[in-house]
């Protein structure tokens, strides 16, 4: 083995060190913020996952009350504050003092985004895109546009933001949204796989399978349309009698 041979092997092998060392200094400074978060803020945690918000809401009070320059606390106060309908200025002060002390951040754009939603549909959607620029592939914002756009009737727009999410990510009210949309301009293919991944998803969810069905029996494929109506009634044998017969 030459000595380029060599050079070349510790290159590599310093290149990984590299990469090691960086791995656990942020692991370091991770750990070490998790350990150094305060107490009421794991409590605040703890009453959210309990679904006592108004309680949580006092403890980021407290929060934001000792620690003033943290904007941290403020977006985390903003978000809760959004799940108990708080008044609009509360929260929108909250957003704006989160916004002067943390900067560009996508999870902000996010929830302020869906708190702008039912007050003003052009600025939400802004956000989700300020979010997704910032972050790249960030599927709750895609999702929360893809289904805006939906709502507002402009599905070119939506299915761009669709195709975006990864099949496993998309929810499935977000699935038959366009899956009716498929239907109605005529693309059954796309209309087929979101149907399908949704029984794959519930294997004995009836009305996803009763939609199938109907799919089948609406693009004419009998063969299908038979093979579902059999599950059907394997899962329901009550139900057998007052199905509707393929025609």
């Amino acid at each position: 083995m030459g000595f380029y041979s060599f050079r070349i092997i510790y290159n590599v092998l310093l290149r990984v060190a590299f990469v090691i060392t960086l791995f656990f200094c942020f692991s370091f400074i991770y750990s070490s913020f998790a350990m150094n978060l305060p107490v009421e803020y794991t409590e605040a945690l703890n009453q959210i996952d309990r679904g006592n918000r108004e309680a949580a809401k006092n403890l980021l009070n407290q929060l934001i009350q000792k620690f003033s320059d943290n904007g941290f606390f403020y977006l985390e106060y903003a978000i809760n504050c959004i799940y108990l309908e708080c008044k609009d200025n509360e929260i929108e002060e909250a957003f704006l003092k989160a916004e002067k002390l943390i900067g560009e951040s996508p999870r902000l754009y996010f929830y302020k985004g869906l708190y702008l939603e039912g007050k003003d549909k052009k600025e939400a959607l802004k956000l989700y895109d300020k979010a997704i620029s910032i972050r790249p592939g960030y599927s709750d914002a895609v999702m929360r546009a893809c289904a805006m756009y939906a709502e507002m009737g402009d599905f070119v727009s939506a299915v761009s933001y669709y195709d975006a999410i990864p099949v496993v990510k998309r929810n499935s009210t977000l699935i038959l949204r366009m899956v009716d949309f498929f239907i109605e301009s005529k693309d059954y293919k796309r209309a087929s796989e979101g149907l399908n991944e949704l029984v794959r998803r519930q294997p004995q969810n009836e009305i996803y399978l009763e939609k199938l069905r109907d799919f089948y029996e609406k693009v004419g494929d009998i063969k299908n349309a038979t093979e579902v109506l059999a599950k059907l009634k394997r899962l329901n044998p009550q139900k057998k009698k007052t199905m509707r017969p393929l025609r």
